[in-house]
């Protein structure tokens, strides 16, 4: 994406009528200020970051520290001239301020973030939007813990999960340590034809998973 679209990729958020939830695991120290700064001047580059249409919704109280749930959207008007491109999400509560980057293109999707377990309507009629649900068995290992005897436990996680629709990418989202186990998305797309939704989740360690699922629309 070149700098003159990066206005529209938004730290966090989602389109009007697009809702994002995700699972934080929240490890005992923190990214500096400054390592926050610099995650996000990654993304946005010298744009300026400014306020308003993001709207980010947290409990007051967690009963688990370690898994806490968020929900994030953003006014968008989701037209081809003025659509969510990208949401990054970002903490200073974690060691890797970077928590997941999920990229959205046209028609339109709702989001929220939490063996591969799928959820895709056999049948619909063109034009309807199509809910997709989608779990994966992970352990998401940040890299952060220790074992009982002190050594550090190596991270695993799913780094990539990427959805398409007869060979068109609908959704993408990019995984980083803050996600806790078994990463469960909720999404939706526009039926336009029959065909094949095809679910990609690759991670590290040589992880790769590849899933199918048929629609037949009307």
């Amino acid at each position: 994406m070149n700098r003159a679209t990066s206005r529209r990729e938004f730290l966090a958020g989602a389109a009007a009528g697009l809702g994002l939830g995700a699972v934080i695991a929240v490890t005992p120290a923190h990214a500096t200020p400054q390592e926050m700064q610099d995650a996000i001047r990654k993304v946005v580059g010298s744009a300026p970051v400014t306020k308003g249409r993001v709207k980010l919704e947290l409990p007051p109280l967690s009963e688990n520290g370690n898994t806490v749930p968020l929900t994030v959207s953003v006014e968008s008007a989701m037209t081809p001239a003025d659509h969510v491109r990208a949401i990054h999400v970002f903490t200073e509560l974690n060691p890797q301020p970077e928590v997941v980057t999920f990229r959205l293109r046209l028609p339109r999707g709702r989001v929220a973030v939490a063996n591969a377990l799928i959820n895709v309507p056999d049948r619909t009629r063109r034009g309807e939007i199509v809910e997709i649900k989608t779990l994966i068995s992970h352990p998401m290992e940040t890299g952060y813990r220790r074992s009982q005897l002190g050594a550090r436990i190596p991270r695993d996680i799913i780094r990539l999960f990427v959805c398409t629709y007869n060979g068109t990418e609908v959704f993408r989202a990019e995984l980083h340590p803050a996600i806790t186990a078994n990463p469960f998305f909720v999404f939706s797309t526009v039926a336009t034809e029959s065909g094949t939704l095809t679910f990609q989740w690759t991670g590290d360690n040589g992880f790769s998973v590849t899933e199918t699922a048929a629609i037949t629309v009307d």
